[in-house]
């Protein structure tokens, strides 16, 4: 594997991992809230952790 290839994998992998990190805490964090919540943030950042998830298995 060439280095520009390597390095496009570790941005997308760790890209991944932060996106499902922050999915989680604010899954959590709207689980908590009473009434009507905004999920916005939650499904956007789960929508392009999956495509950088996607990204990174290709690029291995």
């Amino acid at each position: 594997m060439d280095l520009i290839k390597f390095t496009a994998f570790l941005i997308a992998l760790l890209t991944s991992i932060g996106l499902f990190l922050f999915a989680y805490f604010e899954g959590v964090r709207l689980s908590e809230s009473e009434g009507k919540v905004r999920g916005e943030n939650m499904i956007m950042s789960f929508s392009l952790a999956l495509f950088f998830a996607i990204m990174a298995t290709r690029l291995s």
